[in-house]
């Protein structure tokens, strides 16, 4: 009897051990999830900011402007991972183009 409790409590020990180590990995996923939302979040300010204050002000377009970069970044690295995963250097110099495209026009447009 002894021995059957002890395996249990062994058991669930080791339970708990590996609901700890899943809860405290932090994955790429979980990085791009959070800096989606915080870009959402600034797209949000910004479109409430222009409301508020009837029109576009250089607050609401900082705002927009750094929700923007975070939905570009965001687009750019999981376009990346696909293109990794489909490995065609028609695939890859396509990636090269759009991404130094958007990171000119949007330099310039600043």
């Amino acid at each position: 009897m002894e021995n059957n409790d002890y395996k249990n409590e062994q058991s669930v020990s080791e339970t708990k051990n590996k609901t700890n180590k899943k809860e405290s990995k932090i994955t790429l996923n979980t990085i791009l999830s959070f800096v989606a939302y915080v870009g959402i979040g600034c797209i949000a300010l910004a479109l409430l900011l222009t409301l508020i204050l009837k029109g576009d002000t250089n607050l609401s377009k900082a705002f927009s402007s750094v929700g923007e970069v975070i939905a570009y970044i965001i687009c750019i690295i999981l376009a990346f991972t696909w293109v990794k995963t489909h490995k065609n250097v028609g695939w890859i110099v396509c990636y090269v183009i759009f991404v130094v495209t958007i990171v000119v026009l949007f330099i310039l447009t600043v």
